[in-house]
């Protein structure tokens, strides 16, 4: 029997695209990665929340800020819903013909919108019923949103990079984890199951005293209750690599042969 549908081959190139989220601490340098990503990969695109892109106003980077999560869009006074503007922008066939990748800033606040817009519906839902608010059908909600955003935006044909801020929760076993700020447990543990990879941006004091001083490292495996992962077919990375722009991962890992990787010496203690 002749096949119908003809196979996809793992060395096409259409593995090619990184699909990343970034969680990291408060000023590690989340937003500063679209200028890195700008020098690698060409223009790009910021989906901002955050109305911090001042740490990257000399790299001229195309962005819409996004004010709710689907809000009526007021186009006079410049205020766009994140739905408007993935129906409105991304996802329109000039987009994705101008732009080579895209950046989400940032994650944790989108899920706040999130959050927000599907609590005021149920209570609205509630008041309308005259009945208690319905609590599942608001995080079931929400859960839906910000799982299905990140991967609308991880399918698209571009490099993809998803920030948020890192949290730090303690287990029933009294271990201490950090995961992307999201509201909602089934949310943040659900995330880095979405990305080829999941890098943790660290701000740490060197362990080497005759060099004192902060450092940012990125965290690329599982580790010290850091959920890192990476598509690294050579296996190039360490578990901590001293470094704080990505896209010198990404050359790594495309240009180098080595099999192995030493972990830095540096402390890991927040």
């Amino acid at each position: 029997m002749t096949m119908k549908i003809e196979p996809q081959n793992t060395a096409d190139g259409s593995a090619d695209f990184r699909k990343t989220l970034l969680y990291a601490h408060h000023g590690w340098g989340k937003t500063t990665q679209a200028k890195y990503y700008k020098d690698m990969y060409g223009p790009g695109y910021i989906l901002s929340g955050e109305s911090g892109l001042s740490s990257i106003k000399d790299a001229r980077i195309d962005y819409n800020a996004f004010y709710s999560w689907d809000n009526k869009i007021q186009h006079a006074a410049g205020k766009y819903s994140f739905k408007g503007l993935v129906e409105d922008v991304v996802n329109t066939p000039e987009f994705r013909q101008k732009y080579k990748w895209i950046m989400v800033d940032s994650l944790t606040e989108l899920g706040d919108m999130s959050f927000n817009h599907e609590d005021a519906a149920v209570q609205a839902s509630a008041k309308l019923k005259k009945k208690d608010a319905n609590g599942f059908e608001l995080w079931g909600n929400h859960a839906a949103n910000i799982l299905g955003a990140c991967k609308f935006i991880r399918d698209l044909p571009m490099h993809v990079i998803v920030t948020a801020l890192a949290k730090a929760d303690e287990d029933e076993n009294g271990a201490m984890g950090h995961w992307p700020m999201v509201k909602g447990k089934q949310v943040q543990q659900q995330l880095p199951g979405i990305f080829d990879c999941v890098l943790c941006g660290v701000r740490t004091i060197s362990a080497d005293p005759n060099n004192p001083g902060v450092v940012r490292l990125i965290v690329t495996d599982e580790y010290k209750g850091w959920h890192g992962k990476v598509r690294d077919e050579n296996r190039t990375l360490a578990a901590v690599e001293l470094e704080h722009n990505v896209t010198n991962l990404f050359r790594k890992m495309e240009h180098s042969e080595a099999k192995n990787a030493t972990p830095v010496a540096v402390s890991t203690s927040a």
